[in-house]
């Protein structure tokens, strides 16, 4: 894997450059999370369903765009 920038760029042939994508997403989702629940004072309804939504799409996302390639998941359940 080379850097370029301090930012690392998988070859576009590796087997995982995909799912290595989808979670760089996901931790920059996460990250956003984060840094807006540091910045609250307090609870309220109102970001309480904001966190939840946003879990519950990073979740989502999660389960439904990473994936093992499914020639690794046959060859590991054999």
């Amino acid at each position: 894997m080379t850097t370029t920038a301090n930012i690392p760029e998988p070859d576009p042939t590796w087997d995982y450059y995909l799912t290595y994508h989808k979670l760089l997403k996901a931790e920059a989702q996460l990250n956003q999370l984060i840094n807006y629940i540091k910045e609250l004072e307090s609870a309220s309804s109102e970001s309480d369903e904001s966190i939840n939504e946003d879990l519950f799409d990073l979740v989502q996302f999660l389960e439904d765009e990473t994936r093992l390639p499914v020639e690794l998941l046959i060859s590991n359940e054999e």
